[in-house]
Formats: C-alpha cells, sequence, structure tokens
C-alpha cells in the first residue's frame, strides 16, 4: 500500500472515530484563563449560568432535584434551570483579605478555604464538602426557596493551617488536605487525605484512617495501614468497596470495605487520575486533560488529548480541556458533567452510544381482541424502530405503525405471540426477541372492563387516548363523560374502541366505559379521573415549582418549595391513592403503604392551581 492510501486510510478511520463519538460543550460559565468573580453578587444572588463567571471550579455533585453543586475557590454555587446561584462562602474577589476562612453561617456569612469535593446525602439533599484549605469537612443544609439562604457547619475535623493527622471525634480529628469525599448509604463518610496520603472514614461521631499509611508515599497493596497511597485525589463508593484516584500512582485503587484491604484496578494508562464516577459497568476517569474510559476492562480515550491542552468544544478527542478537577454523572439526561477548573467553566459530555435494546408489554396473558400496548425501553437513544410480532395474526390499533416506539394492537388467535424489537441510532443497532412472550386465551365471558388515559391531567384543550384494555374481546364501546364540556377528536366519537378528547373547560371528569360481547356487558367508572385546570395544568418545570426528594423513594417523601395546598397521589389507573394537606412546615408524606411502580403527583394550591410530576416508587 502507498502512502496516499496508507493517508486515506487513516483520515477515514479518524472520521469514523469522531462520527462515533461524544459531543463535550461548555455548559455554564464564561472561559477565562484566569479566575474571575461577579462583581454584584453580595447583591445578586442568581446569574444566568451563560455568562456568570466561575473561580477555579473544583468540585462537582448534583443533587436529586436535578441541582449542580460547584465548590468555587471559596464558595459554592449552584446550577438549576438555566441559574447559576451563589450558595455559601465570600461573594467578591477570592484574593480579597479574608476571604478564605473557616466560619459556619447563613449563606455568604460562611467561609471556606479552597473547597473541593462533594458529596450528597440523597435522603435530605444536604452536601458535605471537603474543605480542603481548612482542613475540615463542612456541610451545606439542603436548599428550601431562594429567600432561604442555606446554612454552613462543620461536620468533622479541628482547625488547623498546616494540617495534621489525630483520630478521634469528629470536633477533635485532624486531616491535611481532603480533597476527596463519598457518602455510603449508611451514613459513613469517606474521605481522601490528600498530604496524609491515607483515606479516613467518619462514622458515628468519630473518625479513624481505614488505608494507607499516614505521610508516607507509597504504592502498596495490603490490608489497612499496611497500605500506601500517594496523593489520593478522590474516590468513589461501589457496591461495598471504594474506588480510588491515586493522583500520585496513576492509579485506580480498590478498597474492600468489608475488611479494608487495598488492591490495584487499574495500574497502566493513566496520568494523575483526579476523580471518577461510574455508570452501570464502565468507569469514567478524569485526567487533568482528558477523560477516559475503562470498560470490559479495558480502558480507552474518551474526550480530550492528553498531549494537548486549550479550550475547545468538539467531538471526542477533538475537545480541549485545561485541568479538569471533578467529574460525574447526571442520571436525569444521561450526560457527564466535567469541572474544568483552568477554563474556569463546566463542561458535559454526551456520550453517544449504541442503543441497547429492551420493551415491556401492558399484560404478557390477554384474551383474544384485547388491547396489547408494547412500549420501547431501550437505552442510547434510539431514533428508529422495527417491531416484527409473530403469528401475524393480529390488529394494529390507534393508527400505530410497526415503526412506532409504542404499539397498540389486538391479537386475533389464542396461543403464544413472539415479538421482537430492532432498533437503531447514529452510532449502532441492537435488537431483542422475546420468545411466547405474550400469551392469547379464549373468550369466554362478558367484557372485563378497564381502560386509562394517555394523560390524566391534561391542559386545557390537550388532545388525550381513552385507551380500553378491557379483556375478554369486547365488541362494542360506548363512553360517557360527565362534566360534558369536552369535544371528540380525529374522527372518533363515543363508540369508538379508542378515542381522542379534548377538554374544554376546567373541572375533574368523570369517564363511563360500557364494553359489550356475545356474551353481555360490564361497565367500569372512573370518578373524577381526568383533573384539568381552567388555567391549564402548570407542568413541574425545575425552579418553577415543587420538588420532591428522594425520588426514587420508599418511606419518606420531602415536598420542598411547599405551599398551602394539596397533594394527591394517584396511581397509573388513575385512582387517587394518598391524598394530604401540605404547608412550607408540614412538608413531608409518608408513601410506605404504595407499592412500587410510577405514581403521578398533582398539588393543587390554594388558587386552584394544579401542578404535575412524575412519582417512582422502588425499595
Amino acid at each position: 500500500m502507498n502512502f496516499k492510501n496508507i493517508n486515506l486510510l487513516l483520515l477515514f478511520i479518524f472520521i469514523f472515530f469522531l462520527t462515533n463519538a461524544q459531543t463535550v460543550k461548555t455548559f455554564a460559565g464564561v472561559q477565562t484563563d484566569t479566575p474571575k468573580y461577579n462583581v454584584n453578587a453580595l447583591t445578586i444572588r442568581n446569574f444566568p449560568k451563560d455568562s456568570a463567571y466561575f473561580s477555579a471550579p473544583m468540585g462537582i455533585e448534583i443533587d436529586t432535584a436535578g441541582r449542580i453543586y460547584i465548590s468555587n475557590e471559596h464558595n459554592i454555587y449552584f446550577i438549576y434551570n438555566g441559574i447559576a446561584r451563589l450558595v455559601a462562602g465570600y461573594a467578591l474577589d477570592p484574593t480579597d483579605g479574608g476571604a478564605a476562612q473557616s466560619k459556619d453561617g447563613i449563606g455568604i456569612v460562611a467561609r471556606f478555604s479552597r473547597p473541593a469535593g462533594l458529596a450528597l446525602n440523597p435522603t435530605t439533599n444536604d452536601i458535605y464538602v471537603a474543605d480542603m484549605d481548612n482542613n475540615q469537612v463542612r456541610l451545606v443544609e439542603h436548599f428550601i426557596n431562594n429567600s432561604t439562604n442555606q446554612t454552613v457547619s462543620t461536620h468533622a475535623g479541628f482547625f488547623t493551617l498546616n494540617g495534621g493527622h489525630l483520630d478521634g471525634t469528629n470536633a477533635a480529628a485532624k486531616f491535611s488536605q481532603p480533597i476527596g469525599i463519598a457518602r455510603a448509604s449508611n451514613g459513613d463518610i469517606y474521605i481522601a487525605d490528600r498530604a496524609n496520603h491515607c483515606i479516613r472514614k467518619i462514622s458515628n461521631g468519630n473518625v479513624t484512617t481505614i488505608a494507607g499509611k499516614v505521610g508516607v508515599i507509597g504504592n502498596a497493596n495490603g490490608i489497612g495501614t499496611n497500605a500506601s497511597f500517594s496523593a489520593p485525589f478522590n474516590l468513589i463508593l461501589d457496591g461495598n468497596s471504594l474506588l480510588v484516584a491515586d493522583f500520585g500512582n496513576s492509579a485506580i485503587r480498590k478498597i474492600d470495605l468489608s475488611n479494608n484491604n487495598v488492591t490495584d484496578l487499574i495500574t497502566t494508562g493513566l496520568f494523575g487520575p483526579t476523580d471518577l464516577c461510574k455508570v452501570n459497568n464502565t468507569l469514567f476517569i478524569a485526567e487533568k486533560l482528558t477523560v477516559k474510559k475503562y470498560e470490559g476492562n479495558v480502558l480507552s480515550l474518551y474526550a480530550g488529548n492528553g498531549n494537548d491542552n486549550g479550550y475547545a468544544d468538539g467531538l471526542g478527542v477533538a475537545a480541549r480541556f485545561e485541568e479538569i478537577s471533578g467529574i460525574v454523572f447526571n442520571p436525569k439526561d444521561g450526560f457527564l458533567y466535567v469541572a474544568d477548573m483552568g477554563n474556569n467553566v463546566i463542561r458535559t459530555i454526551s456520550p453517544n452510544t449504541r442503543p441497547v435494546c429492551n420493551f415491556v408489554v401492558s399484560s404478557t396473558a390477554v384474551t383474544k381482541g384485547q388491547t396489547v400496548i408494547l412500549k420501547n425501553t431501550s437505552t442510547g437513544k434510539p431514533k428508529t424502530f422495527k417491531w416484527t410480532i409473530t403469528p401475524t395474526s393480529y390488529t394494529l390499533l390507534n393508527n400505530s405503525k410497526l415503526t412506532d416506539s409504542i404499539l397498540y394492537l389486538a391479537c386475533n388467535q389464542t396461543g403464544a405471540y413472539t415479538v421482537k424489537l430492532f432498533v437503531s441510532n447514529d452510532v449502532g443497532m441492537d435488537s431483542l426477541q422475546k420468545n411466547g412472550y405474550i400469551t392469547v386465551s379464549s373468550v369466554t365471558a362478558k367484557p372485563n372492563v378497564d381502560f386509562y388515559a394517555t394523560n390524566i391531567v391534561p391542559a386545557l384543550n390537550e388532545i388525550i387516548d381513552l385507551i380500553d384494555i378491557s379483556a375478554n374481546e369486547p365488541l362494542t364501546w360506548k363512553w360517557r363523560i360527565s362534566p360534558p364540556t369536552f369535544i371528540w377528536q380525529g374522527g372518533t366519537d363515543s363508540t369508538s374502541r379508542i378515542p381522542k378528547v379534548r377538554f374544554t373547560n376546567g373541572a375533574n371528569y368523570t369517564v363511563t366505559l360500557i364494553a359489550g360481547n356475545g356474551q353481555g356487558s360490564n361497565s367500569l367508572t372512573k370518578t373524577a379521573y381526568i383533573m384539568v385546570n381552567a388555567s391549564s395544568l402548570n407542568s413541574l418545570q425545575t425552579g418553577k415549582g415543587l420538588v420532591y426528594y428522594p425520588n426514587p423513594s420508599n418511606a419518606e417523601l420531602t415536598i420542598e418549595n411547599a405551599t398551602d395546598g394539596v397533594i394527591k397521589i394517584i396511581d397509573m389507573q388513575g385512582k387517587i391513592v394518598l391524598s394530604q394537606q401540605v404547608s412550607d412546615t408540614n412538608n413531608i408524606i409518608q408513601v410506605s403503604s404504595l407499592s412500587n411502580g410510577c405514581f403521578i403527583s398533582v398539588f393543587v394550591d390554594s388558587n386552584g392551581r394544579q401542578y404535575t410530576n412524575k412519582l417512582i416508587i422502588s425499595r
């Protein structure tokens, strides 16, 4: 092969890689080579995220409401709904005298000195801060509302300028440049104590050293203090283990928390790892200039270029970073968020990945002619869909096509049906076949009536579908809706199997379905099933309504920003399963009686306005 052909081949490979690469974009902050600050932060706490200045952002964490917390040079910000809000710490020039102190207090009265790693308590949304130059661990209480400042307190560590090492009570313990922090589900907190070259644990009011020879730089495996580290930078929980970004050893180390045994996970291919996060079975590792991916025991470059610093958004290796200090995964949008300390901005990395196919069905055991709903649940954001159903004796309903992500159909014969779904996006494709997935039985009785609405809290004049899912092959349908302030849409009417409805007035609508076949008829009424507000329902957009946490929840649910009103929890069949008065002082709901699954929460305020949100119960 001649040089020309080789060059063309290399160019083709490079273009192919970029086409399938992930996208790096600037999410918040104005890029500057030197740290800057928001000059009017003493009087204005909220800034548009795209024009806000950050000063060497170092740590990053995301609470259950989606607020992205940033540890700045001597303060804490969060980014939410397009706004960067100064939470606590010194507001102005970080080089001012008195900017860096250890001081508890409310909002900007509090002081930090180079806060670094952040960790979330998902039950309360409180944030723990590794306050590096104060050699302490601080606690920032959760956000309540824009008019209430967040309180900062000292959780552990005796303030010392030069640091030290002492195990003991939280108040007496000493750290030396605590930089990384992680919180376990039982409340234990783990610290990467950088200048002490060890890993500390805060539990039940006491601090202990669980791994690493104190003050000794090394690279030895072993149990507890027989092991050694070199300036551990950050750490995360992974089941009953800790994964440590061992900066000085350019390695990822693993600590088994059952016996504090330290072993190597990755020892080659890294250069000064600063942080890491895990998404399913994939580990993403931040270095100064790159993000790398560790998957299936293979380490690969994910974004950036280890030989070229700078500032450039782009695809994969075409992007440039200046100094990455923190990385976190946001499950709400599937992006990685990166604190680019050297560029004084926050970046996102959107993973462009091959889809992984999956789907669910409304019921795996149905009667002949019953409505069946197949729903794509694939990950990786597929763009195209193709369903194959065998045998082919079925009828598509509700204008469904075999290329839709959600499919409505009725099976026309008894027996087992096999379903296959093929999905694809710009990166690749996948398919899944479920053999004998749907079992269809014969009709032996009157219809067992059931139905649901595609939206039980629609906006005024929004068109919804009423979906008949009755068993025993109904042949006739009669829908009744009260009050009669609605209009049938799309050529459907009260005798349609799946009618379309537009509600023209604010009211709670009761819906009845009478379904019949050769054996007779049955009916079902759902009282006040559809709830429409005259001024239209307000979706809970970030920053404009209530925030539920934790969500998913299992026992106790806190409603943040609650005002006087009523919370109604509605199951997917439209039944109100819980109703409670709430206010700003009575904002906790017990949900332990609810079964696992997805629910809709409707908040009705004192003016009758209704706000909706999705609630997940998971145990």
